[in-house]
């Protein structure tokens, strides 16, 4: 199993993942290993994946050899369109077709002066997050990772997007939430890198060391820490004023 999260940010681009690799054979996994899912290409660009390993290096390769045609496109989609059709194309040379296709990937890059995260689902269909879409996972922790995050978005973006340093909180804890939750396949340490302009207008890429990331995810555990004292004061009686009073038990059936 494994797990990618992308926030489109007004400000910038995040990503998080695990860092569970697990090769498998014949679709049955026979190991896991430690590894990242998220690199700094240029461009820059931030590329990551979920599923075949050996896919999507070869993605990732093709991206790291034509970002120089970007800028020259009317588009931002255009990239993502022209990269689906030359890996699709790569990967029939070599016989792996429709269903064959196991990998899913995640491509942040700039148009102009402005950032954008293009998701290849489906057999590599790609699509733009924008204001209206800015959250998405990948990967077979998707299925709890979609609810949670929906969650998170609803509690602390109830105006919009978030702003870079909130989706670096809220990437990490619907990271942490998937990993706590699955039996197994998904495993720290959570990675997060970012794509953003600069104060000079230049894009920057870069990968936060997991001893930062430690640092998000003890913030994850102090809003956890004040929900528990909100519930608890609700209990005593002392909630804040707009606050539900607790549900009164039913009256004992009578015999």
């Amino acid at each position: 199993m494994t797990v990618v999260v992308a926030f489109h940010c007004p400000d910038g681009i995040v990503i998080a993942a695990d860092s569970m690799l697990t090769p498998s054979i014949g679709g049955v996994g026979v190991g896991h290993h430690h590894g990242k899912k998220i690199e700094i290409l240029p461009g820059p660009q931030l590329f990551a994946f979920a599923g075949d390993q050996g896919q999507a290096a070869r993605f990732k390769i093709l991206t790291e050899l034509q970002h120089a045609q970007i800028n020259g496109l009317a588009h931002a989609l255009e990239y993502g369109l022209a990269m689906s059709t030359g890996i699709i194309k790569q990967l029939a040379s070599t016989g792996i077709t429709g269903s064959g296709i196991g990998t899913n990937t995640i491509l942040a890059y700039c148009h102009g002066s402005t950032h954008h995260c293009c998701m290849f689902e489906a057999q590599l269909q790609p699509r733009l997050l924008d204001e209206h879409h800015f959250y998405a996972a990948l990967g077979s922790g998707k299925l709890s990772a979609d609810p949670f995050l929906r969650f998170l978005v609803d509690i602390f973006c109830p105006n919009g997007r978030p702003n870079l340093r909130e989706a670096i909180f809220l990437a990490t804890w619907a990271v942490q939430h998937v990993i706590d939750t699955n039996p197994g396949g998904v495993a720290g340490p959570i990675r997060v890198a970012t794509l953003s302009a600069d104060s000079n207008g230049a894009f920057q890429a870069i990968a936060f060391p997991v001893s930062e990331i430690a640092d998000d995810q003890k913030a994850v555990e102090s809003a956890a820490a004040a929900l528990r004292k909100w519930r608890d004061e609700i209990q005593s009686g002392h909630a804040a004023d707009d606050a539900p009073e607790p549900p009164t038990p039913p009256e004992p059936a009578t015999p």
